[in-house]
């Protein structure tokens, strides 16, 4: 549950730094309702650790912010980073999805309001990947 909410933590701040990095559009758009989305996300996680009576981490992960970094670095020297920053929000998404896998097989192991929520997000991550996918073919 801490390894989802570690990515939960860090989509929210890739997010965020994608929709800063770009300067106005769709994209950024899209950008900023993701990063509120993993926000509710990552409040409902919490919440469902505390009911397990686990302790919840309070950040993501130092390997993470380097990327991070790394990535605001890159699209910063390049005028047209549009698609540079979907491709790494694109590899973002494809980590949750992966990550989701365990919880989703193994429903017994949450409760079912967080199942729900989980499953909803799920389907927010698939939806997310398909809509990074086409813009970047665009």
């Amino acid at each position: 549950m801490n390894q989802l909410l570690k990515h939960a933590h860090d989509s929210i701040k890739g997010y965020r730094d994608a929709a800063r990095n770009l300067t106005e559009g769709s994209l950024k758009d899209f950008f900023i309702e993701r990063a509120k989305e993993k926000m509710v996300f990552r409040d409902a996680l919490v919440e469902e650790i505390y009911r397990l009576e686990g302790k919840p981490i309070e950040a993501g992960s130092f390997l993470n912010l380097f990327q991070r970094s790394w990535k605001n670095f890159k699209t910063s020297l390049d005028h047209d980073n549009e698609k540079e920053i979907a491709k790494y929000c694109l590899d973002e998404e494809k980590k949750a999805i992966h990550d989701f896998g365990v919880l989703l097989r193994n429903p017994e192991l949450v409760s079912t309001d967080f199942f729900a929520v989980l499953e909803a997000q799920h389907e927010k991550n698939l939806a997310a990947s398909k809509a990074l996918v086409e813009r970047i073919k665009a």
